[in-house]
């Protein structure tokens, strides 16, 4: 009986959570703020929407909310930071909360078509020139909440850590 309930008791108290990690989740969202047209560029400004839901009987204060919001070129797919900052704020106890990220926004130039009449190689069907899209699309975002140095909660687009990892160095060298 001792040698079954040893193994078991280790085992509860290896995988309960520590008393003082926190019950924070984060959901975001990157909503619209407007979009207008000049010509063949479109202009999209957006802002992150994050909820803020803290599960947790403690209430923080003087936690820093950090974003980082990544674009991604249409013609050549490189990453890129188009926004980046923080707030402070105060989280209350076991409730829900919102907070926006400070504006950003994308420019995005259509391409062309134009027919070209001499096609050397068949003269009787035209040729065409293509100008590709050019501008920058939204690819994802880093949200990281810390009180001090501890990491409260973070929340990332699918694999955008590792991706804009060395981006976020090069930033930090400067």
């Amino acid at each position: 009986m001792k040698t079954f309930a040893l193994p078991l008791v280790l085992g509860i108290c290896l995988l309960a959570p520590e008393a003082s990690a926190a019950d924070i989740r984060l959901k975001v969202k990157n909503s619209t703020l407007g979009s207008k047209r000049e010509g063949d560029t479109r202009k999209s400004q957006r802002q992150l929407e994050i909820e803020i839901d803290n599960r947790d009987r403690d209430d923080y204060e003087g936690v820093t909310l950090e974003w980082v919001v990544i674009a991604r070129d249409i013609r050549n797919r490189k990453l890129s930071i188009i926004s980046r900052g923080s707030k402070l704020i105060d989280i209350p106890a076991e409730e829900e909360m919102e907070v926006t990220s400070s504006p950003y926004s994308f420019s995005k130039k259509e391409g062309e078509v134009r027919e070209i009449r001499e096609n050397r190689f068949r003269p009787d069907r035209p040729q065409f020139d293509v100008e590709p899209d050019s501008g920058t699309r939204y690819a994802g975002y880093i949200i990281v909440l810390r009180k001090d140095d501890d990491i409260l909660a973070e929340a990332a687009t699918t694999g955008m850590k590792k991706r804009v990892a060395p981006l976020l160095s090069r930033e930090k060298k400067k």
